[in-house]
């Protein structure tokens, strides 16, 4: 496998003509499913949860996709670089095109890479994250191992990487679930309409813990966008993710997931570390593991 090439955008780039389509998958994904902020500052408080006192400064977004946290990390600081990773060119591109412009001096200290996330990558950095449960695209479990040993290899001593899943009573079965979504702007500033987000679980074999499925987008206007991202990944479970970065030689590695509101129906917001966890009907856990 051929070493890939770094792309280093420019901040002085010019600004897109074309403004997003209130039908591009991309910005309605952001809009669906990506919570940046609230991502960010989960990774920052799990940093310095281990390092009382010390910000944390670089960062590594692997399976970056359109690199919505690369950027919005390099935005919190001036002391701040970011690296996103994917081996898929059109979301990079899409990010080059469509956020890279718009995030001003802060695209100078971002760095989108086409590659595989299985490489080591240089320079080592203080919290790396695989978000999205985009990490079970590694159906195998060499795979995972690879992948593992490559990021614990990309962080300096004592740096953090997470990574989530979702499991419980009602994760593995087909299902088609409906979430209407408000009109938001693009990362460009582009006004997109409301619409509503479809998550579709269609294959699921308890055998090899296959999971086969889709997000479609259904606009107000009539217009659909059908198989819009397909998934095709292996449901890992918490003991097995936790074992294989035992194996791979992270030192360390605890559980978070969200609280319930006072009256138990409805999560709160804020992840807690558990030593246990319900096993309610869909929960989504972070694994924080540290070298």
């Amino acid at each position: 496998m051929k070493k890939p090439v770094p792309h280093v955008p420019s901040a002085n780039g010019a600004r897109s003509k074309v403004a997003v389509s209130a039908t591009d998958p991309h910005a309605l994904y952001e809009v669906a499913v990506q919570g940046v902020e609230w991502d960010l500052d989960f990774l920052e408080r799990v940093w310095r949860y281990r390092h009382p006192g010390r910000e944390p400064k670089l960062f590594r977004e692997d399976f970056c996709s359109t690199a919505a946290l690369s950027v919005e990390w390099a935005r919190r600081g001036r002391d701040r670089h970011a690296w996103g990773v994917d081996l898929d060119r059109e979301p990079l591109a899409w990010a080059r095109r469509y956020r890279l412009p718009w995030a001003r001096e802060a695209a100078k200290r971002v760095t989108l890479v086409r590659g595989d996330v299985r490489v080591p990558r240089r320079p080592l950095v203080d919290v790396a994250c695989a978000l999205n449960f985009s990490w079970w695209v590694f159906r195998e479990r060499h795979q995972l191992l690879g992948y593992l040993r490559a990021a614990r290899a990309g962080l300096k001593p004592g740096g953090v990487l997470v990574l989530n899943l979702y499991g419980g009573l009602g994760a593995e079965k087909l299902l088609v679930e409906r979430s209407a979504k408000p009109a938001e702007n693009a990362p460009d500033g582009t006004m997109l309409p409301r619409f509503t987000y479809v998550w579709e679980q269609k294959e699921f074999d308890p055998i090899n813990r296959h999971l086969l499925a889709y997000i479609h987008f259904e606009l107000k206007d009539g217009r659909r966008v059908r198989k819009a991202f397909t998934y095709d990944w292996r449901m890992y479970t918490v003991p097995e993710l936790t074992d294989a970065l035992e194996e791979v030689g992270f030192r360390h590695h605890e559980v978070w997931s969200e609280g319930w509101d006072k009256t138990g129906r409805r999560g709160n917001g804020t992840l807690y570390k558990r030593t246990r966890l319900d096993h309610s009907d869909t929960w989504i856990a972070y694994v924080v593991a540290t070298r």
